[in-house]
């Protein structure tokens, strides 16, 4: 109490000329409609902006969420577009899903990236009780990731494309010639692209994507774009590839399971 007295004593002559100020605005007010909507005008202009930025504020905390529904999302219409694919086809609809659809995407979220390294990975947080096991594809909605090492029960080991052990059939979207895919081990933006012959005729800034070749991915994942390419050892390109995937922001990644993996690799296994 005392404490309030001596603050009224010391700021007094401000407090009366605040409550002075007030009064004459009530006055003003009263006394005059052009103002009273001036003022009216002014507190919903105030109020208005207020609450924008609370909005904001409460829009960006989130954000985590919606990203999150936002992938979850993805993924559904991903599987749902899949199976009309296949079913379409199909000359027969059957009722097995696992042999109605060939490609099943399950949406997991990054828990640990390691981008600085030879040997990068990626840790995901879905395991083989969510149906993530060895050597499924990996991509997110920027395009090819990397392919499952290996899988506990609750979380998955990843070898990105920026790892010196990664190598995946690619293909050039003009010509559909087919080449290599490894990594350098020098920038996580960029890796290259060998075994394409000398007479084939390439573009900078021609797309290149997953050539289907393998078990792992479908065909048409974008893998990024033709950046540069010389002649300099013989009767192949080197080409350096602008990588469509930003490792360092990737955080939501979808795994593929290819439901007929199994079949395919146990024939060409008997055939070798």
């Amino acid at each position: 109490m005392r404490t309030l007295i001596r603050f009224i004593q010391k700021y007094s002559n401000l407090l009366l000329f605040i409550l002075l100020e007030i009064i004459a605005i009530v006055f003003i007010v009263q006394s005059s409609n052009f103002q009273r909507s001036k003022l009216v005008g002014l507190n919903r202009q105030v109020t208005g902006y207020l609450f924008s930025k609370v909005d904001g504020a409460r829009e960006y905390f989130s954000l985590k969420e919606v990203n999150q529904q936002l992938a979850y999302e993805n993924v559904e219409l991903r599987n749902k577009l899949g199976q009309i694919s296949e079913l379409m086809d199909s000359a027969t609809v059957v009722s097995d899903v696992q042999h109605s659809i060939h490609y099943f995407y399950v949406p997991s979220r990054i828990v640990h990236n390691s981008i600085s390294k030879q040997l990068n990975y990626i840790t995901l947080d879905k395991g083989k009780k969510h149906g993530v096991f060895r050597d499924m594809g990996v991509i997110s909605d920027q395009g090819l990731v990397g392919i499952v090492l290996e899988s506990s029960h609750n979380f998955a080991t990843v070898i990105p494309v920026i790892n010196r052990d990664f190598r995946l059939s690619v293909k050039i979207k003009s010509n559909n010639y087919a080449g290599i895919l490894q990594w350098e081990g020098v920038s996580p933006q960029q890796a290259i692209l060998t075994e394409i012959p000398f007479h084939v005729n390439i573009l900078e800034s021609d797309t290149v994507l997953t050539s289907g070749f393998s078990s792992i991915f479908p065909e048409g994942i974008r893998v990024g774009k033709i950046e540069s390419f010389s002649l300099e050892k013989g009767n192949f390109y080197d080409i350096k590839i602008k990588l469509s995937t930003d490792f360092q922001s990737l955080f939501h990644v979808n795994v593929i399971r290819n439901y007929r993996q199994e079949e395919q690799l146990n024939l060409e296994d008997r055939t070798r």
